[in-house]
C-alpha cells in the first residue's frame, strides 16, 4: 500500500478549517508578487494566514468616537504552513521574527495533529 503524502495545501485546508469551526476567519495573504499589476497584498515573508476572532465588546470605553457597546476586541494569529518536514525560508523567518517581536503570535506549522493539541492546551480554544 502506498503512503499519501501530505501537501502544504493539506496541511493548511485542515488546520483553517479546524480554526473556523473554534470561531476564527480565515484571511489568506498573498505577499506582492507582481507590482505592476498589483497583484496581492503583504510583505515579503509574511505567513500564509492571518486569522482574526473577536471578542466580547468592551465596555466603559471610548475609543476613537465609537460608543462602547459597538467596540470588540479581537484575537489574532498568523500562521505559516508548511508541508510536513519542511522548513520556513530565512526571509520568513525573519518577518515572523520582527512580528512576534511587536507582539504577535507567530506559529509555522508542518504537522496537524501537533497543532490540534497544540491549539486545544493552548488557552486558546473555545469550543474544540
Amino acid at each position: 500500500m502506498k503512503m499519501v503524502e501530505l501537501r502544504e495545501a493539506d496541511v493548511q485546508r485542515t488546520c483553517t478549517e479546524f480554526l473556523e469551526l473554534d470561531g476564527w476567519r480565515a484571511i489568506r495573504t498573498d505577499p506582492v508578487s507582481d507590482h505592476k499589476l498589483a497583484k496581492g497584498f503583504g510583505e515579503l515573508g509574511m505567513a500564509d494566514h492571518l486569522y482574526l476572532r473577536y471578542g466580547l465588546p468592551i465596555t466603559g470605553r471610548n475609543f476613537c468616537g465609537h460608543p462602547p457597546e459597538i467596540q470588540s476586541a479581537a484575537q489574532v494569529l498568523w500562521i505559516e504552513f508548511k508541508a510536513p518536514g519542511k522548513s520556513a525560508e530565512p526571509h520568513q523567518l525573519d518577518w515572523h521574527e520582527a512580528e512576534c517581536a511587536r507582539g504577535a503570535l507567530v506559529l509555522v506549522i508542518d504537522d496537524i495533529n501537533f497543532f490540534i493539541a497544540w491549539y486545544k492546551r493552548s488557552g486558546l480554544a473555545r469550543r474544540v
